[in-house]
């Protein structure tokens, strides 16, 4: 079955679902248009068609199924980048069993350096941040709505990427001003997304270490899928570095999958093991979000489940 991943990382790469978008066409178009080799499109067309990504005709032309439709680029809940970025890294992705035996992610054992250096490699870092910015399509699909923002004056993002979520709460509340932080690396792409967003009045566009400190000034800061990548320990010292900024009647939002009792198959077990593989960090329970706060000074005072098909989960904190 690990063939299925792999195959979807192929047609994304190639770009084939954005190809079929009005008429459909036969694995030799599809070779032409990609250059690649036609029989073996085929061979992998055709094991898609099996998994109900494609239909195939009787003319031996293939059409996007209802499922194959988040491959092409320009829809709203587009995979593509993901699909690129999590089946792609064929040195890390056949190494669980060695992270099991060792402890180590797949980062390390392959390249002897932590998952921050990997990604800094600017072909690697196009395809982290483009997979994490589709990813955050599914993500954030109605957590928006499912808190309450409204007596937040400035909110700061802590780890915020390139602001898909700052903007997003933004723009749902006008009168609020924000603070996107993050590393050097992700600044030309903050300022990008505020200003698409038309939000440059509002927002500031932050450089630095989370570890080291955070700026000051917000009476709410948020945390999306930053805690995970690390750790207890060291998700403990990020929470200790924004605690110490935070004001008394300030507010601390992580924005996580959770992993709940009875479990079954489901997106925060699979990301669970992409975290093994990866960052070293880990998904987490109620229960262990609770220990964390406790650690950093900080209480938990609700963990609020959104609609967001990841099952995301806004894990509300307050000064301890």
């Amino acid at each position: 079955m690990r063939h299925v991943p792999q195959a979807l990382h192929v047609v994304a790469v190639l770009g084939v679902a954005d190809l079929l978008v009005g008429e459909p066409k036969s694995a030799d178009e599809l070779a032409q248009a990609t250059g690649s080799h036609g029989r073996t499109l085929y061979r992998v067309l055709r094991t898609l068609v099996a998994a109900g990504v494609f239909a195939e005709d009787t003319a031996g032309r293939f059409r996007l199924t209802a499922l194959g439709q988040p491959l092409r680029s320009d829809v709203a809940d587009s995979v593509r980048a993901a699909s690129v970025f999590l089946s792609g890294e064929s040195e890390l992705e056949g190494r669980l069993i060695d992270c099991v035996r060792s402890g180590k992610t797949a980062i390390e054992l392959a390249s002897g350096t932590n998952w921050i250096e990997y990604y800094r490699q600017p072909t690697r870092a196009a395809v982290f941040n483009a997979a994490m910015t589709a990813l955050s399509n599914a993500h954030y699909a109605g957590v928006v709505d499912a808190y309450d923002f409204r007596s937040i004056r400035k909110l700061v993002d802590v780890g915020g990427g390139h602001g898909k979520l700052l903007s997003m709460i933004l723009t749902s509340y006008p009168k609020m001003r924000g603070v996107l932080f993050d590393l050097p690396h992700a600044f030309e792409g903050g300022q990008r997304t505020i200003a698409e967003a038309g939000l440059s009045d509002r927002c500031e566009v932050v450089s630095g270490d989370f570890f080291r400190s955070v700026p000051g000034g917000g009476d709410a800061y948020i945390l999306s899928r930053v805690i995970h990548d690390w750790t207890d320990e060291k998700a403990a010292a990020i929470l200790k570095v924004v605690r110490s900024v935070l004001p008394a009647k300030g507010r601390l939002l992580l924005f996580e999958t959770m992993i709940e009792a009875g479990n079954r198959l489901s997106y925060p077990l699979l990301s669970d093991l992409n975290m093994v593989i990866r960052t070293g960090g880990c998904e987490r329970s109620e229960a262990e979000y609770r220990s964390l706060y406790k650690a950093a000074g900080l209480k938990l005072t609700r963990a609020i489940k959104t609609p967001s098909p990841t099952g995301m989960t806004i894990i509300e904190g307050k000064p301890a």
